[in-house]
This record gives structure tokens, sequence and C-alpha cells, in this order.
């Protein structure tokens, strides 16, 4: 906690020294919609001044809870702005979204890449892990082993390599030259979901025909399915394969994103941030054991007494009221600023703080999560699959029996 307080009021003290130095004139026939977040960002600052930047004798790098400045309609625009528009199905939102990256010149498309794919590759993780334990449930004893490495494979992906949450504005990414990094790499990934995609239907459809043709595999009338097993086998192996081949392609990208951490002109609030979302998840750990916390109806008239109640909660280091407002707020407001059921509250709450932390600054960053386990999960993930590779080369060298036709 006191590395959190001492990184706050470090990383505050820089950026009030840069906010007097570096006063920005927006023009309005060039302002685009990056211009006007920062528009409305100080917009904010001039009127109502950020809660984030403190007094030099405040002691705990958090102000003391004191009466708050009315509540603003700019920081609600900002999260708005900051918030990428909401599909039932994630692939859609990621087609979409690539869409626009096409023609994106401020970045204003390109700050929602990191959100939009980690939302996508969760999902993707999810069906992934549906196909993995059905196709292994269907193969018999000779292939069992093969079948626990595939399940190894499985764990290493879905426990291992989530998507880290990165957290930086429009202005920032155009500078540190990020946005032509940004277009490839998302028609870089682009690529690999399409051939992920046939390759996972590939595999549900000779699955789906083995169970038609022969059953599960404990009917008692099963012939032998060892080539089938096989064939599913392959399938199932080009698949584990094509989405390491995706996920080694976002671990370039959020390589390349580490490197503009050290520069001069970027304020790193990693540590920070992830310092919070270690506070936010001890808490989260406990939350679900104790009584349901009241929320104000105060906070409840609208989304900008909302935020700034969330805003207050977090500065007064009570993190179990915050996680519960949030999930209030969401019923409220569903699909909203503060997401929805199936988001992380976590992540809903870093995303909100460090707007508000950065209200009227530019070149602010923070890249919080497993960045730097990525390289492992990685390593591990190349390390199964070849011994996956070996063991189907080894049973294809076996005696086969004939191949029943499964209508594929």
């Amino acid at each position: 906690m006191q590395c959190y307080r001492a990184a706050e009021r470090g990383r505050e003290r820089e950026a009030l020294v840069k906010v007097r130095m570096r006063t920005k004139t927006v023009s309005s026939t060039a302002l685009g919609s990056a211009g006007i977040r920062y528009f409305y960002s100080v917009c904010f600052i001039r009127l109502f001044g950020p809660t984030g930047l403190q007094d030099e004798g405040d002691q705990d790098g958090f102000p003391e809870v004191q009466a708050s400045p009315p509540p603003s309609p700019f920081l609600s625009a900002i999260l708005a702005a900051f918030q990428p528009v909401a599909y039932d199905d994630e692939e859609d939102a990621w087609r979409v979204h690539v869409n626009q990256m096409l023609s994106d010149t401020d970045g204003s498309s390109a700050v929602y890449t990191f959100h939009v794919f980690s939302r996508l590759f969760k999902s993707m993780q999810r069906k992934f892990g549906a196909i993995t334990h059905s196709s292994v449930r269907f193969l018999g004893e000779r292939l069992q082993r093969m079948g626990n490495q595939f399940l190894s494979s499985l764990e290493v992906m879905t426990s291992r390599s989530q998507c880290p949450t990165v957290l930086l504005d429009a202005e920032t990414l155009v500078s540190c030259g990020l946005l032509e990094t940004l277009k490839f790499s998302v028609l870089e990934l682009q690529e690999h979901l399409d051939t992920y995609n046939g390759k996972r239907e590939a595999a549900e459809e000779w699955l789906e025909n083995c169970r038609k043709t022969f059953g599960d595999k404990d009917c008692n009338q099963r012939p032998n399915t060892q080539a089938q097993e096989l064939e599913l086998c392959r399938r199932l192996y080009k698949l584990h394969f094509q989405l390491l081949l995706l996920f080694q392609a976002y671990c370039k990208l959020i390589s390349r994103v580490d490197t503009i951490k050290r520069e001069a002109e970027v304020t790193n609030m990693s540590e920070e941030l992830a310092i919070l979302e270690s506070c936010l998840k001890q808490a989260e750990s406990g939350v679900d054991g104790q009584e349901d916390v009241g929320v104000s109806d105060a906070s409840q008239t609208s989304t900008e007494t909302a935020i700034q109640s969330l805003i207050e909660t977090l500065r007064a280091r009570d993190f179990g009221s915050a996680l519960t407002q949030v999930k209030t707020f969401r019923s409220l407001w569903p699909n909203d600023i503060f997401g929805n059921e199936s988001d992380d509250a976590v992540q809903t709450l870093l995303h909100i703080y460090f707007r508000q932390q950065t209200l009227g600054q530019t070149g602010c960053l923070a890249v919080v999560g497993p960045s730097r386990d990525l390289s492992q999960a990685n390593g591990r993930l190349m390390e199964l699959n070849l011994q996956i590779r070996e063991a189907l080369s080894q049973a294809c060298q076996a005696p086969q029996t004939t191949v029943v036709s499964t209508g594929l």
C-alpha cells in the first residue's frame, strides 16, 4: 500500500509540472474525436480541478475525503468516449473495429484495440476449452496420453495467457508512432483469426460426425474408432497451433507498447495501476463472503454522481465498497460506462481511475497485468505443441484400421 501511495504522489507531482509548463491550444477546425476528448478534459480541470492532483502537504498520497466538487458532465463524456460500442458477439465487435481502424488517422479508434481484443480472446478461450474437453472425452485409452497433452496446453492457454490491460490516450498513441504499428497488427491478428475459425469448424464438424456415427466413448456397441480418433487429434492439434500463432502475434504487439513506457515524454503509470489492481483483487476475494455494503441514494441520481462516488471511495482505500458500487451502478445503467455483468469489475475501476487521474493530460500510459509472463507462457505452449506433434507422428506410424466414413 505504501508503494501505491508513493507511486501516485510522485506521478501526480510530475503531472502537475507538465500541466503548468505545457498548455495546449486546441483549434476548433482541427478538432478530431481525439481532440474533443482532450478539450473536455481541459475544461473539466479548469472548472473544477482534478481530485487526483494533491497538495504538497499531503502525507499519505491520498487526500482526506472532504466535500467533493460538483459532479461534472465532462468526466462522464470522457469515459463514454473511451467506451467502445457494445455488441452481443465479441467477434462481431472485433470485425467492426478492424474496419474502423483502416480509416483511423487520429488514434480515436485505435485506443479501443486492446480492450476489444481482450474481450474477444476471452470468448475464444471459453469456446476453445469446450471443443478441447469434448474431443479428449471422445478419445479411447490408446490416445489418452495425447489427450492429456491437449489438456495441459489448454490449461496454459486459459490460465497463464491472459491479455494485459493497456490504457493510453489517442494523442500519445499517435505521437509515439504506434498507430501504423497497430493497423498492421490488427490486420495480422485478423488473418490468424480467420484461419483459426476455419480450423475450429473443421474440428467441430469431425467430432460431431464421429459422435453421430459411433456414439459416445462409453457406448457398449461402439466399434473400433482409432483411425477416426487420430484424425480428430490431427484437427485438434492444428487448432491448438493456430491459437498459439494468434497469441504470439498479440505478444509482439504488447512488447512494442512496452518499449514506449521508457520514453522521456511518457508518464508511466503501470506500477501505480498494478498496485491498485492488486488491492482491488484482494478485496474482491473477500467481497463474496461479506454482507452487502449499502450504496447511498445520492450516488445513484446520475452517472456523474456515481463516478464521483467511485473516485472518492477509491481514494479512501475502501476497495470492497468500490466493487460493490460498480455492481449496483451496472444494474442502474446496463451496458453504459460501468460495463455489464459479464465484465470484470476490477478492470472497469482501473479504467475509470486512469481516465480521472489523467484529465487534461497527454503522454500517460499504463500496461497492467501479466505482460512479463507472456513470454513464459509462450515458451511453454511451444514446448507442449512440439510434444503433441511428436506423439501424433508416432501414432500415425502405428498400424491403422480402415477408416469408417463419418460423412465428411
